[in-house]
């Protein structure tokens, strides 16, 4: 299918949902007005709208820089002695890890509309709103662009519900004003309302909306990821579709397949010729045979909320978190760690549930799992005994802000509001900050 022809149909399926939404609203309102029994309840909306830049301001923004503080980091990445660190709409820190004692940044690259990435032969593979780029970095510090696939990820602006001109972009949505709303109580006020033509209203916070490997020549992601490079291949999702890109020429990405996968689509953990697809509703497992067109294994489905995937053998872990101030996640106020049955991948099924307090991404290595907690900091189990989790806490660390890991040769990554952590891991149940790189606004 074309690019124009899946962007068309997208459109036609938002506008379908739309009527259908106002329709059944109308409906409602009709069916309950003979009630003489009524109440109300008041709701406050944070009223936004797009905010749009054009493609051609967008690609000349793509430069090399000097070296800058950390800000609000995003996903992390490790590439032989180096670790890149997205951060979010703005780019990427390159990290000379060498001693991981005493980590440099080198450079940074400025990227309008990053908020993933992955390596292979020397190539970063980075988006840019609705590009893909691709940069040589076998001289870090002398870091070149030498691709841009345009339109590559042509559904980003649709996530936010519109269909802005042909050569734009929405960079950001601006709040405008907040108003309070009466609705029937009997009714669950909506998240997300569209209203006065170029308004979206959110109840949750729409900045977290919009932030939102292995092998020798590739790199290792996190389990926030939408990117992962399998072989020759890279595989990237959006809200709904999986992207598939040819690597066969590293400087030379060239797009191949793309199919709809479902809605809600998060984070993508490539493992042993599978792919493992976390989204809001589920998990969802396809099979690398045909690694140009995965296809379809099997699923396990939950409530809507945020959910990061890593795997073994036998088994997926799933962290399940919403927050009150995130309608992207959900409200349905899960918290909890599912561990699911992956040795039939075309019957996957949920084993058990453990409930945590804030769980974002997850790292594993071997019978260690590691669970960043955000604010609640970092948690380590021994695996062994998937039905005996709970009680095999190896050790807690509760002064630092987790928001992704990768554990990696003894030595875990960890990324949090407040900054960039290395811990050796030897001994997992005593956990040595080797060190520490914070975040601007943590300094």
């Amino acid at each position: 299918m074309s690019k124009t022809k899946k962007l068309s149909s997208h459109i036609l399926r938002l506008v379908t949902i739309y009527i259908g939404v106002v329709t059944a609203f109308l409906l409602l309102v009709f069916m309950l007005s003979g009630c003489t029994d009524s109440c109300t309840t008041t709701t406050t909306y944070t009223y936004y709208e797009p905010v749009y830049k054009t493609t051609e301001e967008i690609r000349a923004a793509v430069r090399i820089e000097e070296p800058r503080e950390l800000g609000s980091p995003g996903k992390i990445y490790i590439y032989d002695k180096y670790l890149f660190i997205n951060q979010p709409n703005e780019g990427i820190h390159i990290i000379d890890n060498s001693d991981k004692r005493d980590p440099k940044t080198i450079s940074f690259i400025n990227i309008p509309g990053n908020f993933d990435l992955a390596v292979k032969d020397n190539v970063l593979y980075a988006d840019s709103y609705i590009d893909l780029l691709a940069f040589d970095i076998s001289q870090p510090t002398l870091v070149k662009l030498v691709e841009r696939v345009e339109n590559a990820f042509p559904l980003y602006n649709l996530r936010f519900g519109y269909s802005p001109q042909e050569g734009t972009v929405i960079t950001e949505m601006k709040q405008l004003e907040q108003r309070d709303i009466s609705n029937d109580c009997t009714n669950r006020s909506p998240d997300i309302m569209f209203l006065e033509g170029d308004m979206i209203a959110f109840s949750g916070n729409v900045s977290q909306a919009m932030n939102v490997s292995p092998g020798p020549a590739i790199g290792t992601g996190g389990s926030m990821a939408r990117f992962a490079i399998v072989d020759n291949y890279l595989y990237a999702v959006d809200d709904y579709d999986l992207n598939v890109f040819d690597l066969v020429t590293p400087a030379k990405p060239q797009p191949r397949e793309s199919q709809n996968i479902g809605w809600g689509i998060e984070t993508i953990f490539p493992y042993k010729g599978n792919l493992f697809i976390g989204s809001r509703n589920g998990m969802f497992i396809y099979s690398l045979s045909n690694p140009v067109i995965p296809q379809y294994q099997s699923a396990v489905s939950h409530v809507n909320t945020c959910d990061p995937v890593v795997v073994n053998d036998d088994y997926a872990f799933v962290t399940l978190r919403s927050e009150n101030n995130n309608s992207w996640c959900g409200n349905s106020f899960t918290n909890q760690l599912d561990v699911i049955d992956i040795k039939d991948i075309t019957n996957a099924r949920l084993l058990t549930t453990y409930g945590m307090s804030n769980p974002y991404g997850l790292g594993l290595d071997g019978n260690t799992l590691f669970i960043a907690e955000g604010e609640f900091g970092l948690k380590v189990f021994d695996v062994s005994d998937v039905y005996d989790i709970d009680n095999q806490l190896l050790s807690e660390v509760k002064d630092y802000h987790a928001f992704d890991v990768i554990p990696f040769n003894q030595v875990l990554i960890m990324i949090g509001e407040d900054g960039l952590y290395q811990f050796d891991y030897a001994n997992p149940a005593q956990l040595e900050l080797l060190s520490f790189i914070p975040t601007n606004h943590a300094l």
